[in-house]
């Protein structure tokens, strides 16, 4: 017996209920999931070039004032005020270390941009070390101030602004270093 349905149009076939939800195949103690991870921020990118920019042409500035450190001095001289030989060292050393702290800072820019965090570490230790080479600064050409002066109140005070804006300077300077590890630590990389 065989039915026949003549010229009639198959009946459409719609399956119904909820389609099963873990997928086939042994799962077991060793499956892992799925782990999302979005794109790296800019931010790293960003700051590491502006680090990179700032430590060249501020270093390339600091090569020109260590070249005129010994007309500095010589021009000090000429206008009656006495540096001492620790003053006249210090202010090589300063030079030096000035020229020293903006190329560690384009070098860790460099490190910043290609998101690994000893850049930033790096940039903080520059930071650091420019703020201890300043506050030194800043005693000695107090007493510079007040010898020029001849008032021992007149570098005092000058020596305390010196110091204050050396600490506001690091300051700053070291928040925008920290700043891609502040924003976005999970972009860097060890």
């Amino acid at each position: 017996m065989e039915e026949n349905d003549g010229n009639a149009s198959p009946e459409e076939t719609t399956l119904s209920g909820t389609p099963n939800a873990a997928p086939g195949g042994d799962q077991g103690a060793f499956s892992q999931p799925a782990v999302m991870v979005g794109p790296k921020s800019s931010l790293p990118k960003i700051m590491g070039i502006l680090m990179m920019i700032y430590g060249v042409i501020f270093g390339l500035f600091s090569v020109l004032t260590l070249a005129g450190t010994g007309d500095s001095i010589t021009l000090y001289e000429e206008a009656g005020v006495e540096i001492t030989s620790f003053a006249s060292i210090f202010m090589w050393i300063q030079g030096v270390v000035n020229v020293g702290v903006n190329f560690v800072v384009a070098y860790a820019g460099n490190q910043v941009r290609n998101y690994q965090r000893s850049g930033v570490m790096l940039g903080l230790y520059a930071v650091g070390a420019q703020l201890a080479v300043s506050l030194i600064g800043s005693i000695v050409i107090a007493d510079v101030m007040a010898e020029m002066a001849g008032d021992s109140a007149f570098g005092a005070v000058a020596g305390g602004i010196g110091a204050f804006f050396s600490v506001f300077c690091a300051a700053i300077c070291g928040l925008l270093v920290a700043l891609p590890i502040l924003a976005s630590a999970d972009s860097l990389e060890d």
